[in-house]
């Protein structure tokens, strides 16, 4: 499989609806949506309080929700509480998760986790990161390891796609592409040898798309 064609996978799977279940998350509750509602609202203290209540318990460990406290801790601007989040959401993984993941040969919709949720006006951007970095091949040459999605918000589908790749294609650099339906690459930043920052990341992509 070329890399055009992955590409063209890759965004397809992209173009559904707003994602407002994490892969893993499988909880439909009141309680959920309402979190949702806070977070397009940008009221990010009542959200993070709604995860908070849902987290106590057996949901502790809910992918899903850990997900969500990430989204609300970096809207709160709260980066170093994130970060201990992100730590927490890979620890959870790799103990309850990697090992069937890899044993299902990394399933597209299983590969990542939402970190971040930029709202505006019209558009909501999603930024999600790889539990490991995804194989940009069979041959496992190169590998992305952030997602960003714009998502219209009338329309509530996808209308814009971006990854982070290193591979032999962008000579070992980090390099952030748009991604056409089509499946062209269209570069947006080259971060050089080093793995950028998340945020940064975010800050390009949401200046890339002029909001």
């Amino acid at each position: 499989m070329n890399n055009k064609v992955i590409f063209l996978v890759l965004f397809l799977l992209m173009i559904t609806a707003f994602p407002l279940l994490n892969a893993q998350g499988q909880e439909k509750s009141a309680s959920i949506d309402k979190i949702w509602e806070n977070i397009y609202s940008q009221d990010y203290i009542s959200a993070k309080k709604l995860v908070q209540k849902e987290l106590q318990g057996s949901n502790s460990e809910s992918l899903q929700l850990l997900s969500l406290m990430e989204i609300c801790l970096n809207g709160l601007e709260r980066y170093k509480q994130a970060d201990e989040s992100r730590k927490k959401i890979l620890s959870v993984w790799e103990k309850n998760h990697k090992k069937a993941y890899i044993e299902e040969n990394y399933p597209l919709n299983l590969a990542t986790w939402t970190r971040m949720a930029v709202v505006t006006p019209n558009v909501l951007v999603l930024g999600a990161e790889y539990y490991l970095p995804y194989p940009v091949n069979a041959k496992k040459e190169g590998f992305y390891y952030h997602k960003f999605t714009a998502y219209n918000r009338f329309s509530k589908r996808a209308s814009k796609f971006f990854k982070l790749e290193n591979s032999p294609k962008t000579e070992k650099e980090y390099r952030l592409f748009e991604i056409s339906e089509e499946g062209e690459a269209t570069l947006v930043k080259n971060y050089g040898n080093t793995l950028p920052d998340f945020r940064d990341e975010m800050k390009d992509v949401m200046k890339y798309l002029k909001l």
